[in-house]
Formats: C-alpha cells, sequence, structure tokens
C-alpha cells in the first residue's frame, strides 16, 4: 500500500473507530466493513461502478444506499457516503484494514501466524497460545499453517516481529555464517 493511502485510509480509520467506540458499535462497524469489502469484490460489475471516474458520486451514493442502506450500521453508511463524496471509495479496503489494527489495539488482541513443519495437536496449540498470551500480556488469535519445507520446528509472526525456531532457518544461518569466513 502506497504512503499517502495508508495515511488517509488511517485517518478515516481513527475517526471512524473513535465514533464507533463512543456509540458503543465497534464491532459491529468492523463487521460492516467487511462485508462491504466483500460484497464489493464478488460483484466486478459493482466494483466497475463505484470506482468508475465517469459515474458522478450522487449516483454512486444512491446505488450505495440502496445496496446498503438499512443493513449495515449508520455510521458505517455514513462513511460509505463520505467516501463516495470525496472520490475514496478506492480507499474502502485500506479503511477495513487500518480500522482492525485499531480495533485490535484498543481490544488489546495481537494477531499471529504460526508455521509449523507438522501441524501440533489441539492441546500443544493451545498451550503455546497460552504461554504467549501471558507473556504478551494480550489475548493472542494464532493462526496456523503447517509447511513441510522448514524440515522441523516452527516460525512465529507476531505483527512485525518474526521468530524462526526452524531447521530450514537454523540451517541458512549456518550456510550463511559458513559463506561469510
Amino acid at each position: 500500500m502506497r504512503t499517502d493511502l495508508a495515511a488517509a485510509a488511517s485517518q478515516y480509520a481513527s475517526a471512524i473507530i473513535d465514533l464507533a467506540a463512543d456509540s458503543g458499535a465497534d464491532k459491529t462497524v468492523l463487521e460492516d466493513l467487511k462485508s462491504v469489502n466483500q460484497v464489493v469484490s464478488q460483484s466486478s460489475e459493482l466494483e466497475v461502478i463505484l470506482r468508475h471516474p465517469a459515474v458522478n458520486s450522487h449516483d454512486k451514493k444512491q446505488l450505495v444506499i440502496s445496496i446498503f442502506g438499512g443493513k449495515i450500521h449508520e455510521l458505517t453508511l455514513r462513511l460509505l457516503e463520505l467516501l463516495t463524496d470525496k472520490r475514496r471509495l478506492a480507499l474502502l479496503p485500506y479503511v477495513e484494514r487500518e480500522y482492525e489494527k485499531f480495533w485490535r489495539e484498543r481490544q488489546n488482541i495481537i494477531k499471529g501466524t504460526l508455521v509449523c513443519a507438522e501441524k501440533p495437536d489441539s492441546k500443544t496449540l493451545q498451550q503455546i497460545k497460552e504461554k504467549l498470551s501471558r507473556q504478551l500480556g494480550k489475548t493472542l488469535e494464532l493462526d496456523q499453517t503447517e509447511d513441510k519445507t522448514l524440515i522441523g520446528g516452527f516460525v512465529l509472526r507476531l505483527g512485525d516481529q518474526v521468530i524462526d525456531g526452524s531447521i530450514k532457518g537454523r540451517l541458512q544461518a549456518i550456510e550463511k555464517s559458513l559463506l561469510s569466513v
């Protein structure tokens, strides 16, 4: 995502989450943003109309209201109308991403990905989650995937931090140190 798009999306997301949190609708707005983005991405015709510069803002706004009015929270609908008026509907997926990031921060939730050479059993996975949650002081939502190329061990991604405990990672580190000699 380009920096200017990220900055603009972040401003919209920050404003809407403040309003949504004040009214207790922060989770609802997040779910609405996900639903709206899903509807738009699944309908190529709708996406073309909403992004086409030749279609005027008034017509786009009426289309948005007719599709989503009464089905999403009033704050979400007002955000869609504002983005339409400002000709910034292309920001909607980025606004959703930024909004979810802000929402997770407010809820003290961190999202991570655990990549293992072999899928751990549910008890082991639960123990990993609990230990990491205690260490981080946050609730952990952990996605788990399997990657046989790791040979053994795991790779844990928490935000920008990566912990590589895989055999593949260790072998690459050894190779790098041998090549630097």
